[in-house]
This record gives C-alpha cells, structure tokens and sequence, in this order.
C-alpha cells in the first residue's frame, strides 16, 4: 500500500476540467437511429392513406388520417428531443435557411413523385404512395444533413 495522500486539483486545473465538462454538456447530441426511417414510414402511410380515402371516395376521412399523421409525428419529434436529440440543446443562429430548404426539399420531392406517378398511370393510391414515400425519404435525409450542420455550427461556438 502507499503512504500518499491524493491531492486536490489545482485552481487552474479545475478550472480547466469545469470548462470541458461545460463543453461537453453543450455539444448536441445524434438524433436516434430509428428517427428517419420511422418518419419515413409514417410519411408513406400517409400517403397511401390519403391515396386509399381519395380513391375510394371517402374523402371525410382525410381530417382523421391527417390528424393521425400530426399526432404520429408530433408524439416521434418529442421522444425524439427527450433522447437528447439536437433540438433539446438549442438550435444555434444561422439554421432558418437549412430548416426552411429542407422543408422545400420535402415538398418538392413529394410534388414531383406526385407528377411521376400519375404519368406513369397510377391510381390515387400509387400516387398518394409515391408522394408519402419521397417525402418521407427525403425528411430522412434532410434531417441526417441538419443534425451534422447542427452539430458543427454548435462545436463552432
């Protein structure tokens, strides 16, 4: 056994632990693995859902498949911030014009599976499909380039 004693850090080393761990409690964490592909899927049924309502004429469901979409993905965004996702932390400055392209990106995307599929002679329901899956596939892609920016312009402060 030893006969030392351990000492205490000195002010400047503690100091210096202190503004680490204060770095490390601001840096954003990674959206959960399963984030995209489950926004993914919910955005295809979506769509096939709407698709389905349209095709077969039951157009008052489309408030209850719309509202089920909201509370779907509202109830996923919030698991998603409470498993210190890169929203819990704050967003930093410079991230309205990222966030604001994405969501042209997602609206782009599903308009031109929109216009794929009825040229190719589908039915509602493959065009509702088709629409719900560009969009939810590239919401997944634009969240994963949202978050890596997210994070860089956070380690950046």
């Amino acid at each position: 056994m030893s006969d030392s004693v351990p000492t205490p850090p000195s002010a400047a080393e503690a100091l210096r632990l202190a503004d680490r761990a204060g770095a490390a409690a601001r840096q954003p964490g990674e959206l959960p693995r399963w984030y995209g592909p489950t926004f993914a899927f919910t955005f295809t049924a979506y769509g096939l859902g709407i698709g389905q309502v349209i095709e077969t004429g039951q157009i008052a469901m489309i408030g209850g498949i719309a509202a089920g979409f909201a509370a779907m993905t509202g109830g996923l965004a919030r698991v998603a911030m409470r498993s210190d996702g890169i929203v819990r932390r704050g967003m930093p400055d410079g991230t309205g014009g990222p966030v604001a392209s994405a969501v042209l990106a997602v609206c782009a995307a599903s308009a031109a599976a929109m216009v794929l599929a009825w040229q190719a002679g589908g039915g509602p329901r493959w065009i509702g499909g088709a629409a719900g899956l560009a969009a939810g596939l590239t919401f997944w892609a634009g969240t994963h380039r949202l978050n890596r920016r997210v994070r860089r312009l956070k380690e950046a402060d």
